[in-house]
């Protein structure tokens, strides 16, 4: 599976899953901009640090959601109420803490290859 990172500043995270997707053969690809998803053509999963990407999520997602064919998940270092309920009021498909992520991954990326 094909899954693109958006994350500017958290390179542990970045190393971890970068170790992960090598385990597993997934392909991890890293864009600059989200006007790039327009190169995606098979089935992917989008993981997007809230953190580096808060201030742009509302028109953000308004400009990715046209893909149908990604699952969009947006990872946080805390989880809070407030920012899950935003989260997914805008449209994002998964909201969890990077943590969670890491240990959950092959689960994930079960469920995103359904949708």
């Amino acid at each position: 599976m094909k899954i693109i990172i958006f994350s500017e500043s958290d390179y542990n995270f970045v190393a971890k899953l970068t170790k992960i997707c090598d385990t597993h053969t997934d392909e991890l690809v890293f864009f600059e901009n989200f006007n790039s998803l327009n190169k995606v053509k098979e089935q992917g999963l989008v993981v997007i640090d809230f953190n580096d990407y808060k201030n742009k999520l509302n028109s953000m997602f308004d400009n990715i959601s046209k893909y149908k064919n990604i699952t969009y998940c947006v990872l946080v270092d805390k989880m809070e109420s407030k920012i899950q309920k935003k989260l997914t009021n805008i449209g994002f498909d998964i909201t969890m803490t990077k943590h969670l992520f890491l240990l959950n991954y092959k689960t994930i990326k079960v469920q995103a290859s359904s949708n």
